[in-house]
């Protein structure tokens, strides 16, 4: 992956996740053919600091797409990805950014339309 891909990624969950790496992170755990993962290992084949991806993976525990596994006897600790449609969607999410479909700035369309959405007294629209 290219440095501009990359940065395009952490622009589309930046915007999706409030969390710059999330989307990196939810790719190369689904990418996995076990499921199971470990922080350090997602941390070298992304090429991103282990501080960068602990609150992101933090999330994914808390929202239950991963599961953290028993220690045994190793030092590391491993998690393994449980079923999800969250898996897919950030895939294509991963697509819509890379197609340039999903954008870091606001078109001026969407900008003058921000407080429009309130409905006035008397609207007939549900």
């Amino acid at each position: 992956m290219t440095e501009m891909d990359a940065e395009r990624l952490r622009q589309v969950s930046q915007h999706a996740f409030g969390q710059r790496y999330r989307l990196e992170l939810m790719l190369a755990i689904a990418s996995t053919d076990d499921g199971i993962v470990c922080l350090t290992d997602l941390a070298k084949t992304l090429e991103i600091t282990i501080s960068n991806l602990q609150s992101p993976l933090r999330a994914l525990v808390n929202t239950g797409l991963i599961s953290p596994l028993p220690r045994g006897d190793s030092r590391r600790k491993f998690y393994i990805r449980n079923p999800s449609a969250a898996w897919a969607w950030a895939q294509e999410l991963s697509e819509l950014g890379q197609s340039g479909f999903l954008t870091s700035d606001p078109s001026p369309a969407d900008a003058g339309s921000a407080g429009n959405d309130v409905m006035s007294p008397g609207s007939d629209i549900p």
